[in-house]
């Protein structure tokens, strides 16, 4: 076998030969990632969910072209984030949670929500540091949407064709969508191993011998 090629078998020996070296960079990648879960404490995320359906009975298809047909249920369910983002509901949401985050903006809602439609289910999230605070700030929110949904449709801002049920409250979060402390320290101790590797090859290299002159 020539000198300079390689060998797994050899590679393996010069990493495991400085394996002190490996163990140390993983501990402390571990460590700088508990570090940085402390700097940044974990995020929870509270989803509301309302089903949203079209009264086919009720729906105006006489004298639609068929290709607006889908166009207009489509832009008659999006009412629901319509009223959702709202600057009147977002105000009542504020005014209602206020004694849970007193700087809370109605654009600090936005910031730090999302809004998905699956079909005819709509799920509203909201995320925060405390899992109490996400449940109730959702919940509210979900609530007062919900009652403006209804009132929208009554002043005919809503066709009467659309169907809103009430919306299904959300559940205390348990796990953190960012920020897990598990997951932050498991991050940093396979970065702290695999720089151990890499120093250890780097340290454990053959140096390599200079070629004799010719004379």
């Amino acid at each position: 076998m020539a000198s300079n090629e390689f060998s797994p078998y050899t590679y393996f020996n010069h990493v495991m030969s400085l394996w002190w070296l490996i163990a140390l960079t993983t501990i402390l990648g571990g460590a700088l990632g508990y570090v940085f879960f402390h700097l940044h404490p974990p995020v929870y995320e509270a989803t509301a969910t309302f089903i949203v359906t079209i009264d086919l009975n009720r729906f105006p298809f006489q004298g639609v072209r068929e290709d607006l047909i889908q166009y207009n249920e489509d832009m008659a369910l999006n009412t629901t984030q319509d009223a959702l983002l709202s600057l009147e509901v977002r105000d009542k949401v504020v005014a209602q949670v206020k004694s849970l985050e007193s700087s809370l903006s109605p654009n600090d809602l936005l910031q730090n929500s999302t809004i998905e439609r699956k079909q005819d289910v709509w799920e509203l999230r909201f995320r925060s540091q405390a899992p109490s605070d996400a449940q109730e700030i959702v919940n509210s929110w979900a609530t007062v949407g919900y009652q403006a949904m209804l009132s929208w449709q009554e002043t005919g801002k809503t066709p009467d064709y659309v169907i809103f049920q009430p919306p299904t409250l959300a559940g205390m979060p348990q796990d953190p969508v960012i920020y897990d402390r598990n997951k932050v320290m498991l991050a940093g101790a396979l970065i702290g191993f695999l720089v151990g590797i890499l120093c250890s090859n780097l340290i454990s290299r053959p140096s390599k011998r200079p070629l004799p002159e010719l004379e």
